[in-house]
Order: structure tokens, then sequence, then C-alpha cells
């Protein structure tokens, strides 16, 4: 059965998405068996659909949504890499019986995807059902007071034993940063949450969203930096 990840946080404009097209790649490029990949499915409950821009795909004309897969069972998710599939999400209103029948779908979709991650924005109660479903949950941040004071909110509201990573993205190297961030790691320690080196702002990256290209679309030793700290969050994900 497959493992449902929801990378989540409660602030805008962290880079949930981002980070979800990130993992949910790097993830397709390992083998889960000797010349078997990993077969990984993105879901959203963001009705705007950024990873179909981050991956390239903004113009791919929808035919089949999450809406429908549950209603109906009738799917066309979009292809995405290899082996990297999105189901997008046309609104983000949802009834009690869609909400339950999202969760049988889903658990549905475990037998078919090695992993299902799911880019998870406050959206009335299906965020919490998402929170619900996951198995592990990433979070990704920034170093700011406001970002960390969500944090420890959002860490109250939801199982520890699920938090595999916290990830500070956008990073702009500062003494407040290097302070909260210092903060951040001695406060979950021993708590066996990795909190990763820091994502750290990048004219590359921002190119690279713009041309729809992931950190794994070059050979570019430029991006290593930032491979090595997914290949971190996927090292604690596969234990």
């Amino acid at each position: 059965m497959g493992k449902v990840i929801t990378i989540k946080n409660n602030k805008g404009g962290v880079g949930k998405s981002w980070l979800t097209l990130q993992m949910a790649h790097a993830l397709t490029l390992l083998e889960k068996s000797e010349d078997i990949l990993y077969k990984v499915l993105i879901l959203t409950s963001d009705s705007q659909n950024n990873i179909l821009d981050y991956s390239g795909h903004s113009e791919t004309i929808v035919e089949k949504t999450l809406e429908d897969y549950v209603k109906t069972g009738q799917r066309n998710e979009i292809r995405l890499r290899d082996n990297l599939y999105y189901m997008p999400l046309a609104k983000s209103n949802f009834s009690k019986i869609f909400r339950e029948k999202l969760k049988r779908s889903i658990e549905n979709l475990k037998s078919e995807f090695d992993f299902i991650l799911i880019d998870s924005v406050p959206v009335l109660e299906i965020d919490q059902d998402f929170l619900e479903i996951a198995d592990d949950i990433v979070i990704p941040t920034y170093m700011d007071k406001a970002t960390t004071e969500g944090i420890l909110r959002l860490m109250e509201e939801i199982d520890l034993n699920k938090i595999r990573a916290i990830v500070p993205n956008r990073y702009i190297k500062s003494k407040k940063s290097e302070i909260m961030y210092n903060d951040l790691k001695n406060n979950l320690n021993g708590t066996g949450i990795l909190v990763t080196e820091p994502i750290k702002q990048s004219a590359v990256i921002h190119n690279f969203i713009e041309e729809g290209k992931t950190i794994w679309d070059s050979k570019s030793k430029e991006f290593e930096p930032f491979q090595i700290i997914v290949y971190q969050i996927l090292e604690e994900l596969l234990k």
C-alpha cells in the first residue's frame, strides 16, 4: 500500500506547492526494487492548481478532476513527468458527504501509487481531512516570527508523531533568521523531527519556476545544494 504525505503550513506563500513538486519528482527517480521506480501522485486542496504552472503544464486542458474521481470514479490524471501524475482540483467547497467519499477514494489510490503527496492549504474542513489521512507530514516555513509562531500553533493541532521534517524555505541569511533557525533546531532536538538546512532564496530556482522546471530537470551543480536538502527529507520519509 502507498504512503500519504501531506505538505502543510497554515501560512500561504512558504513554498508548499513548489516543495511538493520537488519531493514528488525526486521520489520518481528512486528505485523501490531493482529497475522498478516509485510511482507518485500529487493531490491538492488548492483550486489554483499551481503545480501545473510549476511543472510546465499551465496550458494543459483539464478533463477530469479530483471531484470527478470522488463522485464517479472516473479519472484522467495529468502526467507531469515519468511516473509522476497530478489530479487537479476544480473548486474548494466540499460537502460532508464528499469529504467522507474523498477519504475512501484516497485509500483506493494507495493500491496503485507508492506515494501520494498532498499540497495542502487551509480550505475549510478538507484541510483537516488531509492531515488525518496523512501517514507523514512535512512543514515548509519562513524564518520569521509570524511563521515560526504559526508552526508552533500548528504542532499543537496535529499528531507530532506524523511530522517528519520542517523545511526553512526562501531563506535570506540575517542575524535574526539565524537565531530563529537555531532556536527552532534546539527546540525540536530529541523529537525525531528533522529540521533541514535552509533552502536559500535563489535566482536560479526562481528562473526554473518561471520555466516550469524542477531542480531535477538540470544536471547543473548549481542545484546540488537544493537537491541534497530534498534528499534529506526523502531519507526520513523512506525510513
